[in-house]
């Protein structure tokens, strides 16, 4: 905002109390995915393509069979049964890889092996089931009708030549990676990974070298860094680690200044008004371009987001609360769907499912509440019950956390049995308390 024509300050800036929505959106406009890098496919997990690919060959190249068994014409086992069988002349075989060979005649059958070409003038491939598997060397004799025109699969029918496999944008996942490892490549183009530098603040936090102090109740466990760093790494940024910035302008400055050469920029700690935040007031020194501060959310309400001038280009800034539930809900809803932007990602947001919640959500202000829960199965539902205190600063419910159950505005509470909508924390429920069959 700007007072009297000039951008406020540090001491004059008022909260922009801006939606979660609004505050997404304008975070994701602002994202311009990095450039491109070619990677070894084997590298390549867990990026974004940068370019089309394109099927360079057509697979399979030609019919093959389902299944081992016989290669017939469908009008020679017409009426076979275990009374009235038919007896065919086996007149080769053909395995998977090789050339189909000879050409099917009237009476005849070929032996054949899964994936193997069909041999041309056949129709059918009956299963070895069904037949006396060539009791006398040369004859099979064939007891059933069931396969009769089936088992055969048609060339092209994984793809085709010229034919586009995989959009800019796409995840790469194992099952794009197979893709693209059927399509013949051994390297791929992708977006670069954003580089994230960390920047905790507070005089408060110990690191565990000097946990000590936490034992006797001299500081803080700086538990944020580490827990961001894995935020940051699980879809592949690359962390960089500021250490701990004291509150002392020259050290904030300092540390800010080491980080110029980061994509992004995210401070924790001193995002609020008190005497000792000098997060905002060095930002402001340094040219900081606020976006906005505050978001009508809980926990993580004083969220900001901004830019720094970093010669040719500005560096966005996210500024997250302290508290670890907060900076680890305000990293997942907005900082996450940021990275993957940039990452060249076309998909950035978590899944969203409905559930039913186990107990009452108090949601008493008209904020967005995300409710920490662990997801259990009830039946055919799937049941939303709080990891435990939500308060912000706790950090253990975090380990539980299946999901974030979000709780919109203009709801005060969500009682025991209603459906609650819960963001994923994994894309999907632990297979191992959650079993489909």
């Amino acid at each position: 905002m700007t007072v009297g024509g000039r951008a406020s300050s540090f001491e004059t800036r008022l909260a922009d109390w801006v939606d979660v929505g609004e505050a997404l959106s304008r975070i994701l406009e602002a994202a311009t995915p990095l450039p491109s890098e070619p990677v070894p496919l084997n590298d390549a997990f867990g990026r974004a393509l940068a370019a089309e690919v394109v099927a360079a060959a057509t697979l399979p190249p030609w019919d093959n069979s389902a299944m081992d068994g016989y290669a017939v014409r469908a009008e020679d086992i017409a009426g076979a049964s275990e009374s009235a069988p038919r007896s065919l002349s086996v007149i080769g075989t053909v395995r998977a890889g090789s050339d189909a060979g000879a050409r099917i005649g009237a009476g005849e059958a070929i032996r054949i092996m899964t994936g193997a070409p069909v041999p041309d003038g056949s129709d059918t491939i009956v299963r070895v089931e069904d037949t006396d598997a060539e009791a006398v060397e040369g004859t099979v004799t064939i007891f059933a009708t069931r396969d009769s025109g089936r088992h055969i699969r048609d060339a092209g029918q994984d793809m085709r030549a010229g034919t586009t496999l995989l959009s800019p944008g796409r995840t790469l996942t194992p099952g794009t990676i197979g893709v693209l490892a059927a399509a013949g490549r051994d390297r791929v183009l992708v977006h670069r990974a954003p580089v994230v530098a960390l920047l905790p603040t507070g005089d408060e936090l110990r690191n565990a070298d000097a946990y000590r102090d936490v034992v006797q109740g001299r500081g803080v466990p700086e538990s944020n860094t580490p827990m961001l760093s894995a935020m940051i790494r699980s879809v592949r940024g690359e962390p960089t680690l500021l250490g701990i910035a004291s509150d002392d302008e020259t050290d904030l400055r300092d540390k800010i200044d080491a980080a110029r050469d980061a994509d992004v920029l995210v401070t924790i700690g001193g995002a609020s008004m008190g005497d000792a935040d000098l997060v905002k007031r060095v930002l402001d020194g340094s040219g900081y371009e606020h976006g906005f501060w505050r978001v009508k959310m809980r926990p993580g309400s004083p969220l900001g987001f901004g830019w720094l001038p970093r010669g040719e280009r500005r560096q966005p800034v996210f500024g997250l609360p302290g508290n670890p539930s907060s900076a680890f809900v305000t990293f997942e809803v907005f900082v996450r769907p940021f990275l993957l932007r940039l990452a060249g990602h076309d998909r950035v947001l978590r899944r969203t499912v409905t559930c039913v919640a186990a107990e009452r959500m108090a949601t008493p202000s008209s904020l967005t509440y995300f409710q920490r829960v662990v997801l259990t199965r009830r039946g055919r539902d799937t049941v939303a019950a709080l990891t435990g205190p939500q308060t912000s600063g706790l950090v253990s419910g975090l380990a539980a956390a299946d999901g974030l159950a979000v709780v919109p505005p203009d709801r005060d509470a969500v009682e025991a049995g209603e459906p609650v909508d819960v963001m994923l924390l994994d894309d999907g429920l632990r297979a191992d308390e959650h079993p489909v069959w």
